[in-house]
């Protein structure tokens, strides 16, 4: 089985100058749709799941999900908590088997930011499991957590350096200007701040906010130093959109599988497309 947290992955990529994506998860298929693709692809993959998820699924029924399909091949696969301000529900992903997480405490004052992320990183040690944290605030919406351009700032480089050198995280999330959902206007990634941030704190980069973006833009954050890439929202909608698809097509179908089959390679097809991108493809 090829179940593992975020450390290695992330830092061989940052070696080899590439990103893994990391993609938001919404039921059994769409997992089963991503680590079939990253099989296909030879490529790292993370399986996130958004707090949302896992209040519908349970605990174990996810990991059993991953780990289950991680057994079937030598790709690395991770299962990633995504943007959690619960600690609770994190200690619970940590005890059921998630292989890493993410405290989201960037709304708060930062003292208080290091503090709530060294308790997740003190939950997580001994246990092989990776913490993610979060600077700045990234606009728009994920999961139930809303931020607006008037609300938004982007991430200080110094402040970086401190809040990594007190929790000891694993992977830092820094706000650079682009936004979770959909973009209705050009986003203003601020790539030299994320250059900065990548030359001055010795953790990987996630970068938050990837449904929607070029794939020039991609290829530049990737070459400023972002690592892991999240891609939530695209996976949302090929979700949706796959089964309109085929029923449309088939209106007269009621054999679910068909149409379950149709999604599962719609979502692998896209993810496919993404490791390209990200330059995964075949590093395995």
């Amino acid at each position: 089985m090829s179940y593992v947290n975020l450390k290695g992955i992330l830092l061989d990529a940052k070696k080899q100058g590439y990103a893994v994506g990391a993609f938001n998860i919404v039921d059994y298929i769409t997992t089963s749709a991503v680590v079939k693709a990253a099989k296909n692809k030879r490529s790292p993959v993370i399986i996130q799941t958004s707090t949302k998820t896992v209040a519908l699924y349970g605990y174990k029924p996810i990991v059993s999900w991953v780990k289950t399909l991680a057994e079937d091949t030598d790709i690395p696969v991770a299962l990633h908590l995504d943007h959690c301000k619960d600690l609770d529900m994190i200690k619970k992903c940590i005890d059921a088997g998630w292989s890493s997480v993410m405290i989201d405490a960037s709304s708060l004052p930062l003292d208080d930011n290091i503090e709530m992320t060294k308790k997740v990183v003190n939950m997580a040690k001994g246990k092989d499991v990776t913490v993610e944290g979060e600077l700045g605030a990234i606009v728009g919406v994920e999961d139930d957590i809303f931020v607006n351009e008037q609300a938004s700032h982007l991430a200080d480089p110094d402040t970086c350096v401190k809040y990594v050198a007190a929790t000891g995280i694993d992977v830092l999330a820094p706000a650079i200007g682009t936004a979770h959902g959909i973009y209705h206007k050009e986003p203003n990634v601020n790539f030299d701040l994320l250059h900065e941030i990548a030359n001055r704190v010795n953790v990987p980069l996630a970068i938050h906010g990837g449904t929607g973006l070029s794939d020039d833009v991609f290829k530049k954050c990737i070459a400023c130093g972002g690592d892991k890439i999240n891609i939530s929202t695209e996976i949302k909608h090929i979700f949706r959109d796959s089964f309109e698809e085929y029923y449309r097509a088939n209106p007269t179908d009621y054999e679910p599988v068909k149409a379950i089959e149709y999604v599962e390679n719609q979502t692998m097809h896209r993810v496919e497309s993404f490791m390209n991108i990200f330059g995964s493809a075949n590093k395995v």
